[in-house]
């Protein structure tokens, strides 16, 4: 999360309290909000869809759930994974790193399944044997570097389905409104407790000028996320590391355009901030092959508030 300045709301989804081989984070202040994927304990039921969503319509075969032991329950999804090739998926570093260090979490504590809109069943099950976060991700720390919400996980067996299909590397930047969709495992009402729905949901939004993204101190290497006619419908906690999308000429195609980070609210409403996929492009393919070397930090393209939102831990994270 970010330092003692700044509060933030990241939408991953880790319960608090139950006791796992995950350590939580401690909890956070009261003015702070959480990541999409950190949970309090189970406590009422869910309904199958993202806040204002919809079940899914089609399979997202490149997407995944990533899951680890938690209590009794063998499946406890926190956060969504995007496979990059056949041996490599993107996730948000804040769903597989330690706070406050931002140290790496033990990457054999996940299993990855992907190519089933189920979480529990179906599809292709994996481990991770790597995980990489971005050289500046530091739970908001700084606010004088770009965030960096972002990492590489290292699959311990290859997956062959669809990866996520990306933008070209010099397609201009999204438009104000451009229509775009989310899809996660994400919470779907109040209250944001227990395990997440166990089908995958989706949401038609839009990707709109950062200035909606201000609460949530956006920065140049994110794009912001929000339904103009609708700010009811959002991401949530569980929805972390979740793409956003939007459509190609071919039916049922899409390009990832980002993952979820955080939100500008506690109450999963109005407009999320989702780390771009093309502005860490280089860096991905880079750490993956071995040749990355960490250049000067860049600086936030947008002044940061005084407060931010993380969306995914309602009660820890800070």
């Amino acid at each position: 999360m970010l330092a003692a300045a700044v509060a933030a709301v990241l939408l991953s989804g880790t319960a608090a309290s139950a006791a796992s081989a995950v350590d939580d984070p401690p909890p956070i202040a009261p003015a702070a909000v959480t990541a999409a994927g950190e949970q309090p304990e189970p406590d009422g039921t869910m309904s199958p869809m993202i806040i204002g969503g919809r079940p899914a319509s089609q399979r997202y075969p490149g997407l995944g759930s990533l899951q680890y032991v938690r209590g009794d329950d063998p499946h406890w999804h926190t956060c969504a994974v995007n496979l990059w090739d056949p041996w490599h998926a993107i996730t948000n570093a804040h769903c597989v790193t330690n706070f406050p260090d931002a140290s790496t979490k033990d990457p054999s504590i996940y299993t990855i399944r992907f190519n089933s809109s189920d979480r529990l069943a179906g599809g292709v099950l994996t481990g991770v044997k790597k995980i990489a976060a971005y050289p500046t991700w530091a739970w908001g720390a700084d606010p004088t570097v770009v965030q960096g919400d972002i990492a590489v996980l290292w699959l311990t067996k290859p997956v062959w389905t669809v990866p996520a299909a990306l933008p070209p590397v010099l397609a201009p930047w999204p438009v104000r409104q451009w229509a775009a969709r989310i899809v996660g495992w994400g919470f779907t009402a109040q209250p944001f407790a227990g395990a997440t729905p166990q089908h995958l949901a989706e949401a038609d939004t839009q990707i709109v000028d950062p200035t909606h993204c201000a609460a949530a101190a956006i920065d140049a290497n994110e794009v912001c996320v929000l339904n103009v006619a609708n700010p009811t419908i959002s991401a949530c906690y569980g929805d972390s590391g979740g793409p956003v999308m939007t459509p190609t000429r071919l039916r049922h195609t899409w390009l990832l355009i980002g993952t979820a980070s955080r939100a500008t609210s506690s109450d999963c409403t109005g407009a999320a901030v989702y780390t771009s996929v093309n502005a860490y492009r280089d860096w991905i393919n880079q750490t993956i092959a071995g040749t990355y070397t960490t250049p000067k930090p860049k600086r936030p393209g947008l002044n940061r508030p005084p407060v931010y939102r993380w969306a995914g831990c309602p009660t820890t994270c800070q």
